[in-house]
């Protein structure tokens, strides 16, 4: 429920992680197979000799180097500027209070702010202690004029699905209500092995 490029995370972990294993798979043949480390070498003399005759044939008038390393020096820049922009762009989209309002009351005026752990320990006081229930967790998201609740909860395995659903909304509103804020709702029912092997415990 926020704004973090997901297809972007997934697609530049897997284009490292290819080229990460293709280094990795190399340098093991080089390591264990004599022959691809004696093509090897001669590739990598080759590739050295091609890269110093574009050097050579790049040089500036007057200098002694290349204006490819400007360039070079360039795309770096770029490429941390990039970096910086993603680092900027990951998890956006999340909001931090659930309600913030400024009272303007005399003698004390005022500003009220109401976190997603606040909201969180309101539905584990509503929900009750339930051994059905492994984990419980409330993240805000932006949205106009009210932030958004997503209520996780990982329930155990063979829990009916419809009927906790429906709990949670009814806690959800009852939260809503004793917040004095309301916002669109998602509830996010998730499995996993967590669900089968984790001990008993309550929500509480």
């Amino acid at each position: 429920m926020n704004l973090t490029p997901r297809v972007l995370n997934r697609s530049l972990s897997t284009f490292f992680g290819a080229i990460l294993l293709a280094v990795g798979i190399h340098l093991l043949l080089v390591a264990g197979v004599p022959d691809y480390a004696t093509w090897w070498r001669g590739a990598a003399s080759a590739l050295g000799e091609i890269a110093h005759g574009v050097l050579l044939a790049t040089t500036l008038p007057g200098q002694q180097e290349s204006w490819l390393w400007i360039v070079l020096a360039l795309l770096l820049i770029v490429a941390i500027l990039l970096m910086v922009w993603w680092i900027s762009v990951q998890g956006r989209g999340r909001a931090s209070a659930y309600v913030s309002a400024y009272f303007d009351d005399d003698p004390m005026p005022g500003r009220v702010e109401i976190s997603d752990e606040a909201v969180e320990q309101a539905l584990r006081a509503m929900l009750g202690r339930r051994a059905d229930v492994v984990s419980l967790n409330v993240t805000l998201w932006e949205n106009s004029p009210v932030p958004g609740l997503r209520i996780k909860v990982q329930p155990r395995t063979g829990v009916a699905p419809g009927e906790l659903g429906a709990e949670i909304a009814d806690a959800a509103r009852a939260a809503q209500e004793l917040m004095g804020s309301g916002g669109p709702v998602v509830i996010h029912l998730a499995g996993g092995a967590r669900s089968r092997f984790a001990r008993s415990e309550r929500v509480q």
